[in-house]
């Protein structure tokens, strides 16, 4: 399986696992806190310490312990932060050595799973910023608090939170400053979705990394600024930008970065940069096919994260070599590896890698047969995403867990975690959905309200006005009357227009309607207007019709190996292709990611079965074309008529769903591109029957209760050839 998450920041390690929304709640925020924490000595060395007898240390010498206390915290940030707030004392108040020890120390307490006291830094540097009225310190209070934001996995608002900051920065920032902004938001914005903006944002985070390595012209024997300390910054810059180009899919440029990157680190003599650099270059060579390399470059990382005593990229970097193993069908191993990480994560008290170990020993379990004992290892997993609010996570989880049940035979629990998977799914769309609508609501209100608020101000001043004329009416009759009728023009005006904007709000509220019941990225109907079709079709709620549930086949494929901007194409290719096949009175709708629900109404039995057959070969009569190449395209369909069986059993359309989707997952799990019609041959009663029908459909097929009718597509164009 592709990676989920691969190198990005040059300050933290890039965690390889098979679960990307459930990992990116832990380990591309670990990437972003450790933005900040720079200067790798040659090894995690003690810091030198200043004597409590001897004199209060120089300038220079409290540059020098923040920067060798930065290189402790890239692999041990408790102890260093610690160590931090003991040379407190040292910096003085409102002093750029003050700016830079509380800002290291709050990246590091975010690192260190330390949330409270990291926001007790950044309140220190906010209350600074607002006391001295000083721009940097409360822009350092937000990276913090923007890192913390991504560690939770809300990308977007860490996005929010730090685009405006950066772009209010000082132009005479120092390049080290402006470097951590920099390289933080790029990291941001690529998880984010936004790649453009990270690869333009990596290349100025790798040009400051370069010019910071210079020494100045000025200075030329000093040893603080002979570039050499600076060599580190520049071999994780290359391996954040290999990150995204490797995002971008430009493998080459990638790996030439990589191989950059680990010839800096190590004429640095850098552990952690070696370590975060070779896995970067492993998560590379899987792009390009190498999967020896690959391996070798995973051994090697976690290699050098233990002599870095860099314990947090040592189980990243596990789960890494674990997915390795599980992906070339190495099970045994893959449990070795995840059994090995499982103990670290636990002593590290670091949530998600305890998840990701617990997922892959469960999976190995499962590829090995041993269905049971990995199905309990993976309800852990489950359990601590549920505990974390990771509900995106856990369905992700059931979804993978279903992939991998299928593949080992387990065909009736694979059903039963994809059905999991879509319920998890379809609540959290409609609470996407509604967030998106109480958001355009309350754009809609406060325009609203601020038309009104016009409206009474002015009002306001014509009272105001009013009054100051009536103090003069003794003298000025005849200008007063005057006054009175524009007076009164101008309420009538106001009048007309508080009618004119009632208006407009009404149009804007039905505008919202529709976009409410509209798919934004295919045009066609959703679950919402789905729902308002069958409340004013069907007041009992029965569904009346043929129904069939589409499923795009491998469609997780198309978005890792082509990108999420060919995944869109794909899916808004096979929205055209089915407005082609059906009625314009057809009912066509994105039912959930990469699944469409079609309801036909008026078919006798022949077309119900006729139209199956023409949407499997409309959908794969040939490669969509994308931006990065041809992707073929075949779908599984699950389909029945309603209401069902000899006596016309009438069923609620929640029901009639469950019963086709179980067809579809039957169609995926007997080899993808085919359709399974469902037909009652007896009468079973009422819906409750169906009910038991639709939990064991095959059991059924074989009790003589229904028929399954298989229609077999044709294989796909590229495929032939």
């Amino acid at each position: 399986m592709p990676f989920a998450d691969k190198p990005r920041m040059p300050v933290a390690p890039r965690t390889r696992t098979r679960l990307p929304d459930r990992v990116r709640a832990w380990a591309r925020v670990l990437v972003l806190c450790l933005a900040g924490i720079q200067a790798t000595l040659a090894q995690p060395a003690p810091v030198p310490a200043v004597p409590s007898s001897s004199p209060s240390p120089s300038t220079t010498q409290i540059d020098d312990l923040i920067l060798a206390l930065e290189s402790r915290g890239r692999g041990q940030p408790s102890q260093a932060a610690a160590e931090l707030e003991a040379l407190r004392p040292s910096t003085p108040e409102f002093s750029a050595q003050r700016l830079e020890l509380l800002t290291v120390q709050g990246l590091m307490l975010a690192v260190a799973w330390q949330g409270d006291a990291a926001e007790r830094a950044a309140a220190q540097l906010e209350s600074w910023g607002r006391e001295q009225r000083a721009a940097v310190p409360a822009a350092a209070a937000v990276l913090i608090r923007a890192s913390a934001s991504a560690r939770n996995g809300n990308f977007q608002r860490a996005d929010a939170q730090l685009e405006p900051v950066i772009a209010a920065l000082p132009a005479d920032l120092p390049p080290r400053q402006r470097y951590r902004f920099v390289h933080g938001l790029a990291y941001i914005k690529e998880e984010a979705g936004k790649l453009e903006d990270a690869v333009r944002l990596n290349h100025e985070a790798l040009a400051l990394a370069d010019k910071l390595a210079e020494p100045p012209a000025d200075k030329p024997g000093d040893r603080a600024n002979d570039g050499s300390a600076e060599l580190w910054r520049q071999s994780e810059a290359r391996t954040s930008l290999a990150g995204s180009y490797y995002q971008a899919h430009q493998l080459e440029r990638a790996r030439t970065l990589t191989q950059e990157a680990l010839l800096l680190a190590e004429q640095a003599h850098d552990f952690v940069a070696l370590a975060r650099g070779h896995n970067t270059a492993g998560i590379v060579l899987d792009g390009l096919g190498d999967l020896q390399g690959q391996r070798r470059s995973f051994e090697q990382a976690i290699a050098y994260a233990r002599r870095a005593g860099a314990k947090l990229d040592e189980v990243h970097f596990l789960a890494n070599l674990a997915d390795f193993f599980l992906k070339t069908a190495d099970y045994k191993t893959a449990l070795t590896t995840s059994e090995a990480a499982l103990p670290l994560a636990r002593e590290l008290n670091d949530l998600g890698s305890e998840m990701v170990a617990l997922a892959n020993i469960g999976l190995s379990h499962i590829s090995m047969r041993h269905w049971e004992l990995g199905k309990r290892y993976v309800r852990e997993a489950m359990a601590i995403d549920e505990r974390r609010g990771s509900i995106t996570s856990v369905a992700d989880l059931h979804r993978e867990l279903g992939d991998y049940l299928e593949k080992s035979g387990d065909l009736a629990g694979a059903v039963a975690a994809y059905h999991q998977h879509r319920r998890m799914i379809a609540g959290i769309l409609q609470r996407d959905q509604q967030k998106a609508i109480l958001a355009m609501q309350e754009q809609y209100d406060a325009d609203r309200r601020k038309r009104e608020l016009e409206l009474l101000n002015r009002e306001n001043r014509i009272k105001t006005e009013q009054l100051r004329r009536g103090d003069l009416q003794l003298r000025l009759w005849g200008l007063l009357s005057v006054v009175f009728v524009l007076s009164f023009a101008v309420v009538m005006l106001l009048v007309r227009r508080v009618r004119r904007t009632n208006r407009l709000l009404a149009t804007s509220n039905e505008q919202l309607k529709l976009q409410s019941e509209r798919d934004p990225l295919t045009g066609l109907a959703n679950r919402r207007h789905f729902q308002a079709v069958m409340r004013e079709v069907a007041a009992d709620g029965k569904l009346a019709g043929a129904a069939y549930l589409i499923d795009i086949d491998h469609f997780k494929r198309v978005n890792d190996r082509h990108g999420h901007a060919s995944g869109d194409a794909v899916l808004i290719e096979v929205a055209r292709r089915l407005r082609e096949t059906l009625r314009a009175d057809d009912l066509i709708v994105r039912w959930g990611g990469e699944e469409f629900l079609v309801v036909a109404h008026a078919l006798a039995g022949e077309q119900v079965e006729a139209l199956a057959r023409r949407m499997l070969g409309a959908l794969n009569q040939r490669p969509v074309e994308t931006g990065n190449g041809s992707v073929p395209v075949t779908a599984s369909i699950g389909f029945a008529t309603f209401p069902i069986g000899p006596s016309g059993l009438r069923v609620a359309w929640e029901r009639a769903i469950n019963l086709v989707d179980t067809a579809m997952y039957l169609a995926k799990a007997h080899g993808r591109n085919r359709a399974y019609g469902v037909r009652l041959l007896r009468d079973d009663g009422d819906e409750t029957e169906l009910d038991a029908i639709t939990q064991a459909l095959e059991a059924a097929e074989r009790d003589g209760r229904v028929e399954l009718l298989l229609l077999q597509g044709r294989a796909p164009l590229e495929a032939a050839a």
